[in-house]
């Protein structure tokens, strides 16, 4: 199961001013809705809202995973977004968060999705590829780095 499977170049956006974690989810979804990758943002707004008041996604060094089971898509999709400023995502850590990689699965994967969120979170630990993630200029170049990232954790 690779990363670049469920994300593509129509699902990175780069450099996002927002001033808060909801306006930041808020904006990913409807970029998400204007790439036809959902079928419904309200919805998976909503959904994704329910999660996090559940529990934080943010899990340190500034990074956040987002996430949702939802009937607002048909299979696994994956946005990247980089935040102009970092927002605060009730980490543990309190770092603000300027990565998000935010998921949306259909009701009935779970299993694919609990791999990709291992995946992600295991990825997202090494400090360079976060470090290459904030500087990438194009949604060309944050898959290439994902896709980098993942040879090397094979």
């Amino acid at each position: 199961m690779r990363l670049l499977e469920y994300i593509n170049k129509n699902a990175i956006f780069l450099d996002i001013e927002v001033h808060d974690k909801n306006e930041a989810i808020s904006e990913i979804v409807e970029s998400m809705a204007k790439a036809h990758l959902i079928q419904n943002a309200e919805e998976f707004k909503k959904e994704v809202y329910e999660r996090e008041r559940l529990g934080s996604t943010g899990i340190g060094k500034g990074i956040a995973i987002p996430h949702a089971r939802t009937r607002a898509v048909n299979r696994l999709v994956i946005a990247f977004a980089r935040l102009k400023e970092g927002v605060d995502f009730g980490a543990e850590d309190d770092d603000p968060v300027r990565l998000i990689f935010l998921l949306g699965t259909p009701v009935d994967t779970v299993g694919d999705y609990l791999k990709i969120l291992a995946k992600l979170s295991r990825l997202l630990k090494e400090d360079l590829l976060r470090k290459r993630l904030l500087k990438a200029k194009t949604g060309k170049e944050v898959l290439e780095l994902l896709e980098e990232a993942e040879g090397q954790n094979c």
